[in-house]
């Protein structure tokens, strides 16, 4: 019998294989004949996956199979499932990869692709490789993680300090993994899988710079983000998590013509900053009238056996040790309600330009401080021994960006490099809930990047779309504005009106200056109150 080296291990070791593997995938060519994944053939090749992943069957135009669709996505007419027709493709067309790829740029989601014609055999990750995305050469497999990955004992990446990790104080980074044969895949790059060689795909000509303007871009995000949300609320039983910060009350305003779509409304406390999203997201519930679950690690009776246990599932997940994220080291997890697919922000991130310290080419110029905020280690153990030993790569990854996309490199570093090796990593080993973005869409991504850098660094967009959206739910304060200011005012509308005064004013002064000035494109660098 030949069975997958993790299900055994996991076997020996007293854990349960069949949750640790729930929202997991290996596609191999080996013949597997042990093992409780369920089990697709297409191609000559074999793909095994966990009870909790959805697979879809993508056929062309002409009914044809083209491939093996893997988690949920929403396409520009509907969710991805059951039998998937794309009316678009052909493959009878030698622009049937170029078509594909024009048909993958509007999905929005956590999946993978694995699509074939004829000998050409591909595979494809969401635009951040949030669905997990590692390979072997040698052993010629792909796996949402490395315990899927290799049947072999694995050998640690020499260039990291991997007690760091293990402590949870740095990153396997740069399409690096635990083993040093191991690679991550870049999400924006496709996997030949005769070859195991990667070719980007994306971005191809874009630019990023656009005439629009902004209202014209904020109008397209809302209905696109709001359509999928709706779709996933269709089909799925989802939760919406609550804070105080930018991108959940984005994602919750774009979300008020689906909001009966949530079966749950949820803030975690493990720490005093998720008390004042506790304070904040109890006021959001009540703008949206929703009824809002707090779970406070305070409440809940977690044991060291029940800690070691999830440890122990965390690390088999993984495929290494890792520190357990702190909603599940506190037990919080299991508040939420078994195998709800969790809607997260993440690529909104992009409209707020959250990552970018330093702005134009003083950021991009900049390669050291590009590579120190990859968090290889932590912020102050960073030297000039850590720079030097990853900057090759890091240039390496820079040539492979087409020109005209070099305006948003720390952009684009930030969404293949950073979230691929920490959001991609976790996420499949999160075993109890299935956590994705709805934003997460190479379409909306190019739409945030349209957005001049300077204008969402301040958060403009994230603002003016929500005061355009919910006018109510941008007047309440954001936990930035709190300062020393007492939580338990927050009821108090005069004293929270202060607080957000010069916010709703700014957001007020830049649309009339849209208003007085419509073909004012959202690429140009305008000065804004």
């Amino acid at each position: 019998m030949t069975t997958i080296r993790a299900e055994s291990d996991c076997a020996k070791a007293g854990i349960n294989f069949e949750k640790i593997s729930r929202w997991q995938y290996l596609l191999t060519q080996r013949e597997i004949t042990d093992t409780i994944l369920k089990r697709y053939s297409f191609g000559g090749w074999h793909l095994h996956v966990g009870d909790g992943v959805c697979v879809s069957n993508l056929e062309d135009a002409k009914g044809r199979t083209i491939g093996l669709f893997i988690g949920i996505g929403v396409d520009n007419e509907t969710l991805v499932k059951g039998t998937h027709k794309i009316a678009s493709l052909d493959l009878d067309r030698d622009s049937f990869f170029e078509d594909f790829e024009d048909w993958l740029f509007y999905v929005s989601g956590r999946y993978n692709v694995f699509i074939a014609k004829g000998d050409s055999k591909r595979f494809y990750s969401d635009a951040v490789g949030m669905n997990g995305m590692v390979y072997d050469r040698e052993e010629r497999q792909v796996a949402s993680s490395l315990a899927l990955c290799i049947e072999r004992d694995a050998t640690p990446h020499p260039l990291y300090d991997h007690s760091l990790i293990e402590r949870g104080e740095g990153n396997y980074s740069l399409f690096h993994t635990y083993d040093k044969d191991v690679r991550r895949g870049n999400p924006n790059f496709y996997l030949d899988l005769n070859d195991f060689s990667e070719t980007r795909f994306w971005p191809r000509d874009e630019d990023f710079t656009t005439d629009r303007s902004h209202d014209d871009i904020y109008g397209e995000i809302i209905q696109r983000t709001s359509k999928v949300i709706g779709e996933i609320n269709a089909n799925f039983k989802t939760a919406l998590p609550l804070s105080g910060g930018q991108d959940s009350r984005l994602l919750a305003s774009i979300s008020r013509t689906n909001l009966a779509g949530f079966d749950q409304f949820f803030t975690h406390i493990h720490n005093y900053a998720s008390r004042i999203d506790a304070t904040i997201a109890g006021t959001l519930a009540k703008v949206l009238q929703v009824e809002h679950e707090i779970h406070d690690k305070r409440n809940i009776k977690v044991s060291e056996e029940d800690v070691s246990r999830f440890e122990a599932e965390f690390h088999a997940a993984l495929g290494f040790k890792k520190k357990l994220t702190r909603e599940v080291a506190h037990g919080l997890h299991e508040c939420l309600e078994d195998r709800m697919v969790i809607l997260r922000g993440h690529q909104t991130d992009l409209l707020r330009a959250v990552f970018i310290d330093k702005l134009g080419a003083d950021g991009r110029n900049n390669l050291r401080w590009q590579v120190k905020r990859l968090l290889i280690v932590p912020g102050k153990a960073f030297d000039r021994k850590t720079y030097r030993t990853f900057l090759p790569e890091y240039q390496n990854w820079v040539e492979t960006l087409p020109e005209n996309a070099a305006k948003r490199q720390v952009d684009l570093m930030f969404l293949e490099i950073y979230y691929s090796s920490t959001i991609g990593l976790i996420f499949p080993a999160l075993t109890r809930n299935f956590f994705m973005s709805p934003f997460n869409s190479r379409h909306l991504i190019s739409l945030s990047l349209s957005i001049e850098e300077g204008y969402r660094k301040n958060s403009f967009a994230v603002n003016d779309i929500i005061f355009q959206v919910d006018p109510e739910l941008h007047d309440v304060p954001f936990d930035y504005e709190f300062g020393g200011a007492d939580l338990g005012r927050i009821d108090d509308q005069q004293a929270m009106a202060e607080l957000t005064a010069a916010r709703r004013k700014a957001s007020e002064t830049r649309v009339a200056l849209r208003t007085q000035h419509p073909d004012l494109a959202a690429s140009e660098d305008v000065l804004v109150p």
